[in-house]
C-alpha cells in the first residue's frame, strides 16, 4: 500500500477506534466501562448521537470533507475545501457535532469575514489533526506540507500554537516515513524548529515519558485531557515516546488517558501509519470502519 495511503487510513483509524471514549474525562469510568481493549463501537457520550461502530468523531468526518476536497481538485485548495466544508454544515442530513471552533468559523463566514480571515481563535488541536489526506499528495519538499498543513489548520483554528502543531506532526510524519525512529524524527522536529511556543511542551513530554515511577493516566492528568493544544501536545509526544512501535498499545493507553482522545489518536495515527514497517492493521478493525471504502476510492482516484 502506497504510504500516503496508510498514513491516513491509520490516522482515521485512530479517530474511529477513539469514538467510544471521547469526551469522556472520568478515568475511573472509562476503566470500568471501556477498558484498555481496542475497538470500533458507539460513542458513550452524549456529543456524538447517532454514530455507530466504525463511524467518526466530527474531527474524522471533516478530515473526511478535505480528502474529497484533495481528490476533486488534484491539489491541497483551501478555497474548495473551505466551501465544502461550509457546505457540510449546511446540509440538514449532516449528523456530526458542530463544536466551539465549527460554530464561531462559520458564524464568521455568515458575516462576511473573508475566508483567509474566517478562522476561529480556538486553541483546540483538532485543527491540527485533519492533515492526513495531505500526504496523498506529492510535494515539492518538507517545507511546502508543512506550509499547506498549517493553511488548512488556519482555516477554523487560528491560532499560532495549533498551527505550529501542525506544521510539526507534517515534518515528523514525514521523517518517519523516510525510515528514522520514532523518537529520533520528534527530538530531530523539535531541535531544527524555530518554535514560537511548542518547545516547553516537548520539554516537558519528554521529561514524563522518561520519568518511570509516572503512569500514563497520570501524565494525562499532569499534561491536561482537553482539547487545548498546551496539554494534547505534550500528552501525544509523551505516548509516542513511551509506544514508538506499537499503535495498539500507544492508542490503547491514549483510550484510558481520557478527554480528546480522538483528536490525539488522529495525529498518533500519522506517526503510526507513517512507518515503514508498520504491521497490517487489525482485519476486523478494516472491515467494520465505515469510511474505508470511501478512503480506498480516493487513494486509487489521485494515484491514476
Amino acid at each position: 500500500m502506497e504510504y500516503g495511503t496508510l498514513i491516513l487510513m491509520t490516522s482515521l483509524l485512530g479517530d474511529s477506534l477513539a469514538l467510544g471514549g471521547h469526551w469522556l474525562y472520568n478515568q475511573d469510568e472509562i476503566a470500568a466501562q471501556i477498558g484498555p481493549e481496542l475497538r470500533l463501537s458507539a460513542p458513550l457520550s452524549r456529543y456524538h448521537p447517532g454514530k455507530g461502530p466504525g463511524d467518526h468523531t466530527h474531527y474524522g468526518d471533516q478530515t473526511l470533507i478535505l480528502l474529497e476536497s484533495v481528490v476533486s481538485q488534484g491539489t491541497f485548495d483551501p478555497e474548495d475545501f473551505l466551501q465544502s466544508w461550509r457546505a457540510y454544515w449546511a446540509d440538514p442530513d449532516t449528523l456530526s457535532y458542530r463544536d466551539g471552533a465549527t460554530r464561531t468559523t462559520l458564524a464568521n463566514l455568515a458575516q462576511g469575514t473573508a475566508p483567509s480571515e474566517a478562522g476561529s481563535a480556538s486553541s483546540d488541536i483538532a485543527g491540527a489533526a485533519r492533515i492526513g489526506p495531505l500526504f496523498l499528495l506529492e510535494w515539492e519538499n518538507a517545507d511546502a506540507l508543512a506550509k499547506a498543513a498549517r493553511a488548512q489548520t488556519a482555516l477554523t483554528h487560528n491560532h499560532a500554537a495549533v498551527m505550529e502543531a501542525a506544521d510539526f506532526f507534517a515534518r515528523v510524519t514525514l521523517k518517519v516515513a523516510d525510515g528514522m525512529p520514532v523518537p529520533t524524527a520528534l527530538a530531530t522536529v523539535a531541535d531544527e524548529g524555530a518554535w514560537e511556543t511548542l518547545s516547553p511542551w516537548w520539554d516537558a513530554a519528554r521529561a514524563s515519558a522518561a520519568d518511570t515511577g509516572l503512569g500514563d493516566t497520570e501524565a494525562a492528568l499532569h499534561h491536561g485531557q482537553s482539547c487545548a493544544v498546551d496539554g494534547a501536545f505534550p500528552l501525544i509526544c509523551h505516548l509516542l515516546l513511551r509506544y514508538p512501535d506499537d499503535a495498539i498499545a500507544g492508542w490503547s493507553a491514549n483510550q484510558m488517558a481520557g478527554g480528546d482522545t480522538a483528536a490525539r489518536a488522529l495525529l498518533m495515527g500519522l506517526v503510526y501509519g507513517a512507518r515503514p514497517d508498520a504491521p497490517p492493521l487489525p482485519a476486523d478493525w478494516l472491515t467494520t470502519w465505515t469510511a474505508r471504502p470511501q478512503v480506498e476510492a480516493a487513494a486509487r482516484a489521485l494515484a491514476n
